[in-house]
């Protein structure tokens, strides 16, 4: 094909309704449409190749502009038509097929009049034309796709959309058909013609949850084909025999399979408004998105519009932790790629990297993906492979506040032009520098969708939440009022150095109101009250985690496994498939089970150690409401240690109202989206008031 050249849809003069009473619809109408546009996109209830042969004039120029079209039609079609088009999606992957395929059309408008299934099988293979076939389901079971619309684009963005009720065949052109013609440029049809775009976006994206679409490879394996019976309408075609035909059949079905979205996968409406927001903004930006709503599926699938706008896509996905790079490719894997996995030893991925690299810039290879930890990506192997690639490149990273970090922030790369943060929490705590640099890399938040968003949809279950103050014993009190004497008087020191120490007081006196020791008591008296346990998650310190197992294990008899930083993969996926099954009651975890392990199941949590950290209690808190089967709500008993009123001096206040800020931080977080918020607010309402905190 030849580089596109200007071109502009406002040069024909079109009528604003045509039929085929008064006009000839493809001289009139699809021929100096065709000619002057660089894409065509048409959803169409039936088609037939013999169509192509009458649009042969528009089509030629069409192909010379370097234009695109994509057709979404019913799959009743005829049997020629139907391998004619398995046979050109077979030779995009076959190089034999396509030199045969070549050596057929040396004249595309010869071809098109003549020869017309192979020509059409060559602009498959060549990427002018691209199929695929909709089947209506759900409210829309046993029914046919019967649509009939489209939409032309030039170089200019401008657009000309139709509706009628013409089909692509030939036989269109003998019936009393007509079509209405709106233009972009025209403000009172504008919203008309971004409509018709809209809609032919979802359901080539297959996001209508109402039609389920299908590419080719897919619509083979489903076998949703409708064979037309009646005599076609053109001879028998030369370029292939019946036996060659059977086996690009055979090809095709073993051909690997492209991006695409899973037929059995459909977009919620908040998905779709994430991805278009990400194109309007250049395919750069950040999904704030509540744990559980789906982000991975939301990424991959724009990662599939993506390639779908730009015929060849590198993606590099990046995840921080090695059980992650499992779970995402094998989500990956439904979307039609084989990722690469890009950790632990180089020998098993560098050189397979490399190779790929090196055919994906020859333009051997569609796509490329691997998916790798943070940890392998910013090593300098691999950002020097994937620093090669100079075509098209997609970089998701997954929880991407960990990306912030110092060393991570100086090798984000610059030769990969479209970027998707994912994160539920995406503001380092502590530090805006890290913060910034990701925005600035990956672009502004441009699509966020809360945790409260999550629980009105549905999405995650409601939570009623219990706040339960403990008191400082004695000798506690006493080491609490010395570390506040301290943290006073360096809490507005300008060095260093006592900076460094102020920060140490401050981490030491936050851990001593973490593991208050009468939070065992408490939570013994909560366990006895509540009587039978189960799907149980108890989040503890380092310090409490023994004592804690102990009390629940041995004095109250209870079924538990412990979820530390000490079991290795199988034997967490065997506790929480134990926990799952209900062949435990309860796990006590630490901050493992804070980012990246699902336990779906949890129907009631307990929570000893906090953190002032919002990212990690957010990311606890919506592992807790993911749905599971026979939950319907989950609750949350969160035993706070607020220090007592012990200032004597301003700086004193000060230091002591800054922890009881960032706990009470968390605490209003958790109310404020649950069930009971007004009877949980209640609880801390004197406590907040006493340091002039707003909650």
């Amino acid at each position: 094909m030849s580089g596109s050249q200007q071109t502009s849809l406002k040069t024909p003069q079109f009528p604003s309704v045509i039929n085929t009473s008064d006009a000839d619809i493809i001289q009139d109408f699809f021929v100096p449409a065709l000619s002057h546009a660089v894409r065509y996109d048409r959803g169409v209830g039936f088609f037939s190749a013999a169509w192509l042969r009458l649009a042969a004039e528009g089509l030629v120029t069409f192909a010379a502009h370097g234009g695109r079209a994509r057709w979404v039609t019913s799959p009743i079609l005829s049997r020629e038509d139907w391998l004619a088009m398995q046979h050109g999606e077979a030779a995009r992957h076959d190089v034999i097929l396509r030199q045969i395929l070549e050596q057929n059309v040396s004249d595309l408008a010869q071809s098109l009049k003549q020869d017309t299934l192979s020509a059409l099988a060559w602009m498959i293979a060549d990427g002018v034309l691209e199929f695929k076939l909709a089947l209506p389901r759900n409210k829309l079971q046993g029914g046919e796709f019967h649509d009939k619309f489209g939409i032309f684009h030039d170089d200019n963005d401008n657009r000309i959309s139709f509706n009628g009720s013409y089909n692509e065949s030939e036989q269109g052109t003998r019936n009393y058909e007509s079509i209405k013609v709106f233009r972009s440029w025209e403000s009172a049809f504008a919203p008309l013609v971004d409509d018709d775009m809209r809609r032919f976006e979802r359901l080539w994206n297959n996001y209508d949850p109402n039609v389920q679409v299908y590419d080719l490879p897919d619509a083979i394996r489903a076998r949703i084909l409708k064979l037309r019976t009646q005599e076609r309408p053109y001879p028998e075609p030369d370029w292939m025999t019946i036996d060659q035909m059977k086996q690009a059949e055979m090809t095709i079905r073993s051909t690997i399979s492209r991006l695409r979205v899973a037929p059995e996968i459909t977009l919620r409406d908040y998905q779709i408004e994430a991805i278009d927001a990400w194109f309007n903004h250049a395919c750069q930006g950040l999904f704030e998105m509540a744990t559980g709503a789906g982000k991975t599926i939301t990424a991959l699938a724009a990662m599939v519009r993506l390639f779908e706008q730009k015929r060849q896509l590198a993606v590099i996905i990046a995840v921080p932790f090695q059980h992650l790079v499992d779970q995402w490719c094998a989500t990956a894997e439904t979307f039609g790629i084989q990722p690469i996995r890009a950790y632990q030893k180089k020998s098993s991925w560098l050189n397979t990297l490399h190779q790929q690299v090196l055919e994906f810039n020859r333009s051997d290879r569609e796509v490329i993906s691997v998916v790798t930890t943070h940890t392998t990506f910013i090593d300098e192997d691999f950002q020097k492979t994937i620093g090669r690639l100079t075509a098209p490149a997609l970089l998701i990273a997954d929880e991407v506040h960990h990306l912030g970090a110092e060393r991570s922030r100086t090798q984000l790369p610059g030769n990969i032009a479209y970027r998707l943060a994912l994160s539920a929490t995406p503001e380092r705590w502590l530090d805006d520098t890290g913060t910034q640099a990701l925005r600035e890399y990956f672009g502004e938040t441009v699509f966020e969708f809360t945790l409260s968003d999550a629980i009105q949809r549905g999405i995650l279950v409601p939570y009623s939440y219990f706040p339960q103050l403990v008191e400082l014993t004695d000798d506690e009190l006493e080491e609490y009022r010395e570390l506040s004497e301290k943290i006073a008087k360096l809490i507005n020191t300008d060095d260093p150095e006592l900076q460094e120490a102020l920060k140490m007081l401050l981490i030491k006196r936050s851990r001593l109101l973490n593991n208050a020791s009468e939070k065992l008591p408490a939570l013994r008296a909560l366990v006895a009250q509540i009587g039978e346990l189960h799907h149980a998650l108890f989040y503890c310190s380092p310090e409490q985690i023994d004592e804690v197992s102990q009390l629940l294990g041995w004095e109250l008899g209870l079924l538990i496994g412990r979820f530390t930083a000490q079991e290795n993969n199988d034997e967490r996926q065997q506790l929480l498939a134990d926990f799952d099954h209900k062949a435990l009651q309860a796990l006590v975890a630490m901050k493992c089970l804070d980012e990246g392990v699902d336990v779906p199941s949890t129907r009631t949590a307990f929570v000893l150690a906090s953190s002032s950290n919002p990212r990690e209690f957010i990311q606890r808190r919506g592992r807790i409401l993911r749905r599971a089967e026979g939950k319907s709500e989950a609750v949350v008993y969160d035993l706070i240690a607020i220090p007592p009123q012990t200032w004597g001096t301003d700086a004193e206040y000060n230091a002591e109202r800054s922890i009881v800020e960032h706990e009470l931080k968390r605490f209003t977080e958790f109310a404020n989206s649950a069930r009971n918020k007004h009877q949980a607010l209640d609880v801390i309402w004197d406590i907040a008031a006493r340091y002039g905190i707003q909650i």
